[in-house]
């Protein structure tokens, strides 16, 4: 594995077969709600990637080096051999004949298996790096109040796989701008630009900050903003002989990265033979009917407690304004030997987490 351009490494076979699958198993540990993006699509992309190493397609894994994820570059991958599949395999004819030929030369070995790739790929369904929906969940024509949920789903520009919910009040009027267009069948709506721009732009910031900015927009009462983040994602894989163990390479600076750098340079630096994974699952919500504002995330406690003394008079007028709550989570996966320091983080900022054991195969 080798840093090949800003933010990214690379991750050659065998070790991305490992980390794929290792990865792939720590969606299905986290025992992800809907708050999170969805974990079938988000399997089938990485099965879709190790599949295309396996067969010789691509020759590297690329992964954002801050958050442990496949970037965006290794993320489109199966997006765009999906969308050539159909055309593909009618230029390649029947898979049968080319398994026949295989005798003959490599090529047509090589062109068998990749029709059967191609096969595969129409009917899966993968993981989008971007995805924008807006749903009517009530309308009342007369007095022109609609409710929606805005659902975003993105690979966000930190390398986290990100799903937003927003959940608001539009009352419309002759002098009011509709941020939200509802269609004349009266079941499907859409944004308008600016609208759409802003959240797109405020996509990074936490539910608190978000449903501020968000709750300003005229002829809009927001009533709740959801964030289920997957990542960061920490990995250490041992290569060939068990010489050499490749890491995440800019592991983030917090609390989580502060552990893991103790654990690398302490019993974690020992060479061995054993991979290890460690993820994150955030959730992070503002909304009207939290009961109690409180952080059970060791690595991002309340706004409240993170600002000087000479800011929480003009934060504490900002919030009287809005009569809404936070709460944020966190739950970890992890393999044996980095459980450790998912325990650590907690401990250090006296959170209780679910921190789930991820067996090695």
């Amino acid at each position: 594995m080798t840093v090949v351009a800003l933010h990214t490494q690379a991750l050659v076979q065998p070790e991305a077969a490992t980390y794929l699958d290792l990865l792939g198993r720590s969606l299905h540990a986290a025992r992800l709600s809907n708050g999170f993006p969805e974990r079938r699509p988000l399997q089938q992309s990485l099965e879709t990637l190790a599949e295309s190493l396996r067969l010789g397609l691509h020759g590297e894994l690329y992964v954002d080096s801050r958050a442990g994820l496949p970037n965006l570059a290794s993320f489109t991958r199966p997006l765009t051999d999906k969308s050539v599949a159909r055309e593909s395999l009618a230029r390649m004819g029947d898979r049968a004949a080319l398994q026949a030929r295989a005798g003959e030369a490599e090529l047509f070995a090589r062109l068998a298996a990749k029709h059967a790739y191609y096969e595969k790929l129409q009917d899966r369904e993968l993981a989008p790096v971007d995805d924008h929906r807006v749903l009517l969940r009530r309308h009342d024509p007369a007095s022109g109040t609609a409710a929606f949920r805005i659902e975003l789903t993105k690979l966000d520009a930190s390398g986290v796989y990100v799903r937003l919910q927003i959940e608001l009040t539009q009352v419309s009027s002759l002098w009011r701008r509709k941020v939200i267009d509802l269609a004349e069948d009266g079941e499907t709506a859409a944004a308008n630009e600016a609208f759409r721009s802003m959240v797109y732009r405020c996509a990074d910031l936490d539910a608190e900050a978000l449903f501020m900015r968000l709750h300003g927009a005229e002829g809009v009462s927001v009533e709740r903003v959801q964030r289920g983040v997957i990542g960061p994602v920490l990995f250490a894989m041992p290569t060939g002989s068990g010489v050499q163990v490749i890491r995440t390479a800019e592991a983030p600076d917090d609390a989580l990265g502060r552990e893991w750098h103790a654990w690398s340079v302490g019993a974690g630096a020992a060479e061995h033979e054993r991979p290890e994974l460690l993820a994150a699952f955030a959730t992070d919500s503002a909304a009207l009917d939290i009961r109690e504002e409180r952080s059970n995330d060791p690595i991002s406690p309340l706004l409240r407690d993170r600002l000087r003394d000479q800011e929480q008079a003009r934060y504490r007028a900002l919030r009287e304004r809005y009569p809404f709550k936070v709460f944020k989570d966190r739950k970890f996966v992890a393999t044996p030997g980095l459980k450790a320091v998912a325990h650590a983080t907690c401990a250090a900022a006296g959170t209780k987490n679910m921190i789930y054991a991820l067996q090695l195969a």
